[in-house]
């Protein structure tokens, strides 16, 4: 086994303390060093660090049969910030939140044109207006954005995004050249499993299959606490729609995204209401329309019969639902469900819908918080050795 040095060891102890306080949160230094393996002195050092730098705080002394009472300690979230936006076709969507991803503001901002200095500078306005709106003493740790298409998360690159004909955009660069702050990209659907996987139903599981069902369709898996993005950052990319061999788009019996996205329930609606939009439909669910229950049923059961075969693939702890679509409610989540309960090889696991329907923004604020606790866990100590 090869032996980092004093400095490296130091370094993935704070990730490990950290990230453990991060999922359990309110442990004792003796919890804290059962669950990662650390020595008590290892763990007294690492959280003294963390607390002179403003990282963690310590509560209130827990119940104990005799000496001393252990002390919890928690991070302090609400002492940093982070800021998400979600790329639109026609604006940029931005929240400024905690380090919980909780959202303290949010802003709207116009796109001039699909080109990408126009949407860099769409951002920098975007981060200007929050922390004008919200200014204090609290430091921004990073700026993450959510965007469709294949996202070279490494480089911060953009491979390829078909609706505005970009291909190989360096979407970090510019945007972190307009603002003295990290900044992170990520795959949309990618962004709110990384929120899952942090403070959603994914914090206490190895693995998740994610589904969001928005304007399109698409797909994340976790494993080992880790998205998988595949060789080709295209894990997941189901609702893609590829040409067929006449040059038209894919058939619709085929396509995840012509008939099962949001927009492609409520294009369906419509055919059969005459034109009725998605709120009517949500409406007519809600009242008991027999037509309405009906249509959703049946596109409930088709999503699910679709998942059944990605989940006997990857065999996930849990299965996470999100996107716009979760408005529709239980008429459509409960046809789902029983789909994948009815035709899964054994016994499924839990299936959990992120009613809150928040999935882009605070998907990319948790992107930068990600990375903001994996860089602080390597990073932290040097700056102390620097200092």
């Amino acid at each position: 086994m090869i032996k980092g040095d004093q400095s490296t060891t130091r370094a993935l102890n704070r990730r490990l303390v950290l990230n453990c306080l991060r999922r359990a949160g309110g442990l004792s230094r003796v919890e804290i060093a059962a669950m990662t393996g650390l020595s008590p002195a290892a763990v007294t050092g690492v959280t003294a660090e963390l607390i002179n730098e403003g990282m963690l705080v310590e509560g209130k002394g827990m119940q104990s049969t005799g000496g001393r009472k252990p002390i919890p300690l928690n991070i302090d979230y609400q002492q940093h910030w982070s800021i998400g936006f979600k790329l639109m076709a026609d604006r940029v969507e931005g929240t400024l939140t905690d380090l919980s991803t909780r959202p303290i503001g949010t802003c709207k901002v116009p796109l001039s044109s699909h080109e990408p200095e126009a949407v860099a500078a769409a951002v920098e306005s975007g981060v200007a207006m929050l922390q004008k709106e919200n200014a204090n003493s609290r430091k921004l740790v990073g700026i993450g954005v959510a965007m469709p298409g294949l996202i070279d998360v490494n480089r911060g690159i953009c491979l390829e995004f078909h609706d505005f004909g970009w291909t190989n955009v360096p979407v970090a660069e510019l945007i972190a050249a307009r603002i003295s702050v990290p900044v992170w990209v990520e795959n949309d659907v990618n962004a709110f499993a990384i929120a899952q996987q942090l403070f959603g139903y994914g914090r206490t599981h190895g693995s998740a299959l994610v589904l969001v069902i928005s304007a399109g369709v698409g797909a994340a898996l976790i494993f080992n606490g880790q998205i998988h993005r595949g060789a080709r950052f295209a894990a997941g990319e189901i609702g893609f729609v590829r040409p067929d061999r006449e040059g038209g788009a894919t058939s619709d019996r085929l396509s995840w995204n012509r008939r099962l996205s949001e927009s492609g329930i409520i294009r369906g609606w419509q055919e059969l209401r005459d034109g009725e939009s998605g709120d009517d439909l949500r409406a007519a669910a809600e009242s008991g329309d027999p037509i309405a229950l009906a249509y959703l049923s049946k596109i409930g059961r088709e999503i699910g019969e679709r998942l059944v075969g990605m989940v006997d693939l990857v065999d996930p702890d849990v299965v996470v639902i999100g996107g716009e679509a979760v408005r529709f409610g239980k008429a459509l989540i409960d046809p789902l469900a029983r789909a994948v309960k009815e035709n899964s090889f054994g016994s499924p696991p839990p299936l959990e819908v992120d009613w809150d329907n928040n999935v882009w923004l605070r998907g990319a604020s948790a992107l930068a918080i990600q990375k903001f606790f994996d860089f602080e866990s390597a990073a932290g100590h040097q700056r102390k050795l620097a200092s």
